[in-house]
């Protein structure tokens, strides 16, 4: 009981002290007093519960008191008074250009990014000196990384040639090491 305590005391500081530096730009000693206690705080959680369940504790319940200290410290004045002033905008329908830029766009950075991240990730671990259940196996914890980072990077491209090109040079890249 006292474990626990101690654990959610620490928690509850460090999440304070973190917040009170992240409001004052001058305070970055409460900020890193803050993270210090924060990881001092993992410890105490895992002694109290076990470092499996300590470390999830750790984490959850610091992020709760954040989420507290935030909430006692909003100001619903302003946001209320910055949508008053706000201008009225009539919502639009987009052209056809832009229908098609942004259809490119998903057919890209889903279901063509997710092909190619398949292909290519089955045929890297081919190579590797494994087993081959554990090839597989390291192919589908690499396929969903690969998957979102080449789809995030389609969606944050201003031009649609470079994604085209890399989706193209990587999707024959994999056929290479696949079918080859």
């Amino acid at each position: 009981m006292l474990e626990t305590l101690l654990a959610t005391t620490s928690s509850a500081a460090a999440a304070c002290l973190i917040f009170q530096g992240w409001r004052r730009a001058a305070a970055r000693m409460f900020a890193s007093a803050g993270w210090l206690l924060a990881l001092l705080s993992m410890f105490a959680w895992s002694w109290a519960l076990g470092p499996e369940v300590g470390v999830c504790y750790a984490l959850g319940v610091f992020a709760c008191f954040v989420w507290v200290e935030i909430a006692l410290t909003a100001d619903a004045r302003k946001t209320v008074a910055a949508a008053v002033q706000r201008p009225f905008a009539a919502l639009q329908r987009p052209g056809a250009q832009a229908w098609l830029k942004h259809g490119t766009i998903f057919l890209l950075s889903v279901p063509a990014a997710g092909v190619i991240a398949m292909m290519l990730s089955i045929a890297l671990v081919l190579y590797l000196p494994w087993a081959m259940p554990l090839k597989f196996a390291v192919a589908v914890f690499v396929y969903p990384v690969v998957w979102g980072v080449l789809g995030v990077w389609i969606c944050a491209q201003d031009a649609l040639l470079k994604p085209v090109l890399v989706n193209v040079g990587l999707a024959a890249f994999s056929a290479l090491l696949l079918f080859a």
